[in-house]
């Protein structure tokens, strides 16, 4: 049965620790609607690599709390994590027939991967988990073509993720904002971009510059490139906002997906 695919804006790892309306939201996140999962393939902004490669091959891989200046309790953080050799060999050949040629490594999941994951599976997830870099040096139309790629995929029981953030300007942050709480431009860039996510304008959506206040949003792409990623994957069936929220005022926390579960 045909997997879906997700987007989520990931946050910071703080939600792990101090929940709120969006940690509640990936707790209940279930993707048994869509039947048996084989494999779950997530798209982090937080690897880059110079050659696309594949990470979770292994029995248990590890996580990393690649992030600084947080409270200790952070770094105490676990999960028990899942991943398989054989089905990594299967997805590097399948993704190598596909046209996406990968290596093989053991990098740690990053916390674009495990605190999402960690809050929908706390006792681990229910099928190997990898995870695919994004490719350094590669533009928006490049990750969007990746997806494409990757689409099929689904119809093998692997459930696409992206995982990034709708917007990410941490140097316009608000610590005083109440949540729920957007900032105007903030909240003007994403009904520009919503309006091309109800249209599926995939022409519109790789170029989020050209949003009012695109580079406001984005003054880096990186956070953005998994939901081209994950748009990609979709194909025709476009994407539909299955969960919104701000923190910060400025940073969204909306989720979307090629249906809405449950």
């Amino acid at each position: 049965m045909r997997q879906p695919v997700w987007f989520l804006s990931h946050g910071a790892p703080t939600f792990l620790t101090e929940p709120n309306r969006t940690t509640a939201y990936w707790s209940q996140l279930d993707p048994s609607y869509a039947g048996a999962l084989r494999a779950v393939l997530c798209v982090s902004a937080h690897w880059e690599a110079d050659t696309l490669a594949l990470a979770g091959a292994v029995p248990a891989p590890a996580i990393q709390h690649d992030f600084y200046g947080f409270p200790p309790a952070l770094y105490a953080q676990t999960w028990k994590t899942r991943g398989d050799a054989m089905t990594g060999a299967w997805l590097r050949d399948a993704l190598a027939a596909r046209g996406v040629p990968v290596a093989a490594v053991e990098r740690p999941f990053d916390h674009g991967l495990w605190v999402p994951f960690k809050a929908m599976w706390p006792e681990g997830p229910p099928c190997p988990v990898f995870q695919l870099s994004l490719s350094a040096g590669q533009d928006a139309a490049w990750h969007l073509q990746l997806g494409e790629a990757l689409a099929s995929l689904r119809e093998a029981g692997v459930l696409i993720v992206g995982s990034g953030g709708i917007t990410h300007n941490l140097r316009e942050i608000d610590w005083h904002a109440a949540e729920g709480q957007a900032a105007i431009w903030a909240a003007e860039f994403m009904t520009a971009l919503e309006q091309a996510v109800a249209a599926n304008d995939v022409a519109a959506l790789c170029d989020p510059w050209h949003f009012l206040h695109g580079r406001r949003a984005h003054p880096t792409l990186e956070h953005y490139l998994p939901f081209l990623v994950a748009l990609g994957a979709a194909g025709g069936q476009g994407m539909q906002r299955i969960h919104r929220n701000w923190v910060f005022g400025t940073l969204a926390l909306h989720a979307y997906a090629t249906e809405a579960p449950g």
